[in-house]
This record gives structure tokens, C-alpha cells and sequence, in this order.
């Protein structure tokens, strides 16, 4: 587990401090840095996470996120991916194909964007994650 692909859950709750999951993401986010992880992250992921943080706290702590990505980028700590056509293509098949399933089209690029790299690991609390047989951390 080098690379931990990181969904919206962990980098809204170590954004928000105020969120109920903001302790156990950063105790998580702490460990994986301490361990070496590099993370792996999608531009479709950033537009969630900033979205979130844009309406549910304020333009200026979104602001201050991508900032902190940036720099986390450019350390070379979080590799970003740009979800492209075919990771479009086996998103939407994804979700065509999961009707029980309530997976956000944004999930999807995630799930098509682990398996392109070979991704077992995410940090997340999402649970539709373990569904698709990816190993969530922190594990719950």
C-alpha cells in the first residue's frame, strides 16, 4: 500500500474542524504521512471537496484548501489525477450497472480511477468503497 487513492469524506473532515469525523481523519491522515503514503487524488474529487467546503463553511477556507493541495501537489505528496474519457467510460458503466446501489457519478470516476492504477487502498468513510472491494482506511 504505497498509494492511497483519497475521496471527498477525508479531505472534507480534515478541512472542517468542526465535522464529527474531523479527529479520526486527521489521526489517519497523520498515519499514512508518517508511514509514507503518497495519495492519490482526481480533479473530480477536488470539485466535490470544494463545493462542500465553498456552502458548508466559506469561500476563504475553500480557498485555503486548494492552496494546501497545491503545495501538497507540487511536494509531490498527493498525486493528482485529471479524470479522463476512459475513465469516463468504465464510470458510467459502473453506474449503469450498480442500480441497487446509490454510488454518486463522482464515486464512479473513483472506483474507474483505483482500478486504471491498481488502487486496493482508500482513505475514506464511505462505505460504498467496500462495496466495490476496495480496502477502506481507517477501517471501520
Amino acid at each position: 500500500m504505497s498509494r492511497v487513492f483519497v475521496d471527498t469524506w477525508a479531505w472534507y473532515a480534515l478541512a472542517d474542524k468542526a465535522d464529527a469525523d474531523h479527529e479520526l481523519a486527521q489521526l489517519t491522515n497523520d498515519e499514512l504521512l508518517d508511514a509514507g503514503r503518497t495519495f492519490v487524488t482526481t480533479n473530480f474529487v477536488l470539485d466535490e471537496t470544494l463545493t462542500l467546503i465553498r456552502y458548508n463553511l466559506n469561500h476563504v477556507a475553500a480557498v485555503k484548501f486548494r492552496r494546501t493541495l497545491d503545495r501538497l501537489i507540487a511536494a509531490r505528496l498527493v498525486q493528482f489525477v485529471r479524470v479522463g474519457e476512459d475513465h469516463e467510460v468504465a464510470a458510467w458503466q459502473i453506474f449503469e450497472r450498480y442500480t441497487d446501489q446509490e454510488f454518486s457519478y463522482t464515486d464512479c470516476t473513483s472506483f474507474a480511477v483505483m482500478r486504471a492504477l491498481k488502487l486496493t487502498h482508500v482513505f475514506t468513510g464511505d462505505g460504498h468503497f467496500a462495496t466495490m472491494g476496495f480496502i477502506v482506511v481507517p477501517a471501520t
